[in-house]
């Protein structure tokens, strides 16, 4: 048994005996999926995941506790089990200002992303100065109940973040990751954002490649607010993530430039949006915003808070020629009882074929709360395109919400 099935157990252990003492609140959640589909063998599947998402805490100091969320999935063709274990670590919040975690958790502060197994120290030194630290290992990529060796894969990061006057705050970060004591990923970012006036909000980020010695990301925006509108115009130009020891290095990295613009207002409970998307590939400068291969993509879209959304998708470019809607509405019909339907369409052409192509896609069903524990969810699903005349598929999903 592996070193984290060791842990795992005796935390669960360890909290539920302490209930001789105090008494232990257990919240969380239990769901069960059945999916039934024809693979591309034509042989009917039928696949099963069964999540489990909890935590555990004495009721008399709830700033300690334990938290995991885990899955185990009997799918393919040979069926077989799996599972993964995607968050499991222990929290202390020591007072209102310090916190300390310990296990499998995910993170995203600035430069540093991912899930790790790692211990974690956040604090608040001064009212304004806030800081993040962390050391450990990467989590094996299928989320396996297993700890990596340390030199196979170690990481270590800080993100500290500073309220400048206003409502302004500046992020700094850094993160890197070593294998057989050597980096092959090693990023700096900062980060400015807040508000100029009440009405303006922007955000500058830029994240450098210690390693390639070169920036991997540098984003901006601008969003305006007046009355039941927003205007939001923003450029972002990004690297692929290819670490230094990846095969795929030897090739030139080259970025791809992204305009964004966004018009957005507001009715009641209606809301209207149009946005533009213009994006230009394989580019070296910063600055190039128009060459050969790029697209242009417009979506249209109104949505009520009630009911749901319907949008319509024009895209043209280096990725052909696509036009086509999109509908995913709700109701709640009975008290607990809502219905569900999706259903999205595209006319498209591929850029090197310039034939026109169909992809329908269809989904009904409905869902039954009872008393807020129970959740019982039907869908049926069918899409159809140039490889699937009739791809129809059934899911059936359980969810029951327990707090002990």
């Amino acid at each position: 048994m592996k070193l984290i099935t060791y842990l795992s157990l005796l935390l669960v252990v360890l909290f539920f005996t302490s209930s001789v003492f105090s008494q232990v609140n257990v919240k969380g959640w239990w769901q069960s999926n059945l999916y039934i589909w024809e693979n591309a063998s034509e042989n009917q599947q039928y696949d099963f995941y069964q999540g489990l998402q909890f935590r555990v805490a004495p009721q008399n100091n709830p700033d300690l506790y334990f938290n995991t969320f885990l899955r185990v999935a009997y799918q393919g063709d040979p069926a077989d089990w799996e599972e993964r274990i995607y968050n499991l670590y222990l929290n202390w919040n020591i007072n209102q200002n310090y916190r300390f975690r310990i296990g499998r958790q995910f993170l995203y502060w600035g430069v540093i992303n991912g899930t790790m197994d790692a211990v974690q120290f956040s604090g608040r030194f001064l009212p304004k100065l806030q800081f993040h630290g962390v050391i450990g290992l990467d989590a094996p990529f299928d989320r396996a109940l297993e700890v990596r060796d340390w030199d196979k894969g170690n990481l270590m990061g800080g993100y500290l973040s500073y309220q400048l006057p206003g409502r302004n705050s500046i992020e700094v970060s850094y993160f890197q990751k070593q294998r057989e004591s050597e980096l092959y990923w090693q990023q700096i970012g900062t980060t400015i954002l807040g508000f100029l006036n009440n009405r303006l909000n922007y955000y500058l980020r830029l994240d450098y490649n210690l390693l390639s010695k070169d920036y991997q990301t540098l984003r901006g925006r601008l969003t305006y607010y007046i009355d039941r509108w927003s205007l939001s115009a923003e450029y972002n130009s990004q690297r692929p993530r290819i670490y230094e020891d990846s095969f795929f290095s030897i090739f030139k990295v080259n970025s791809h430039n992204q305009i964004r613009g966004s018009v957005n207002y507001r009715l009641n409970d209606y809301d209207f949006g149009v946005h533009l998307l213009h994006t230009v590939y394989d580019v070296h400068e910063v600055y190039i915003l128009f060459k050969d291969n790029n697209d242009l993509r417009f979506v249209g879209s109104v949505s009520h808070r009630k009911y749901g959304s319907f949008g319509l998708i024009a895209q043209t470019g280096t990725g052909g020629e696509n036009i086509g809607y999109f509908a995913n509405l709700h109701y709640e019909f009975l008290p607990g009882l809502t219905a569900k339907f999706y259903n999205s369409y595209y006319n498209y052409e591929r850029a090197t074929t310039n034939i026109s192509q169909d992809a329908l896609a269809f989904m009904a069903g409905l869902g039954y709360r009872l008393k807020k524990r129970l959740i019982l969810e039907g869908e049926l699903q069918q899409s159809s395109n140039n490889l699937y005349k009739n791809d129809l598929r059934g899911l059936v999903r359980l969810t029951y919400l327990f707090n002990i």
